[in-house]
């Protein structure tokens, strides 16, 4: 059971993470050429929780297997779900503005870090409630 609160809890960090980083780096794009909230609106939220929802099956379920079997202490659980939401959120940066020709990167000046800060912060959330929802058993 805990494993589906986990689920739930991180469709809602991650959804909101995407979102974050759509208005912070996103909104930076002028063009019409770029498709992202601005433009999409409610679908574009609809997309980043659908994402979501696979995106915790291949990286956070198994990651959260491992460490609740292995990794006890919790400052160890925040470093690793932390760089794992980083690394999560370098992802998401590249497939919403990198398009293998950094044309938006570079030409409207995005950065990668926004992904980093927004997406850690949110693995670091997660961590906590992974902790949380160990001690009362769910």
């Amino acid at each position: 059971m805990k494993y589906i609160w986990l689920w739930v809890v991180y469709i809602i960090l991650f959804t909101m993470a995407a979102i974050g980083l759509e208005l912070w780096e996103g909104n930076k794009i002028t063009t019409t050429e770029y498709y992202g909230l601005r433009n999409m609106g409610s679908i574009f939220v609809i997309f980043c929780l659908l994402s979501s929802i696979v995106l915790y099956a291949v990286t956070f379920f198994p990651l959260t297997l491992l460490l609740t079997r292995f990794v006890k202490l919790l400052p160890a659980r925040i470093v690793l779900y932390s760089i794992a939401g980083g690394i999560v959120g370098i992802w998401v940066f590249d497939q919403f503005y990198d398009l293998g020709d950094d044309y938006y990167v570079k030409g409207y000046g995005l950065n990668v870090n926004s992904a980093l800060i927004l997406f850690g912060l949110a693995g670091f959330l997660y961590s906590i409630m992974d902790k949380l929802l160990e001690r009362k058993k769910i």
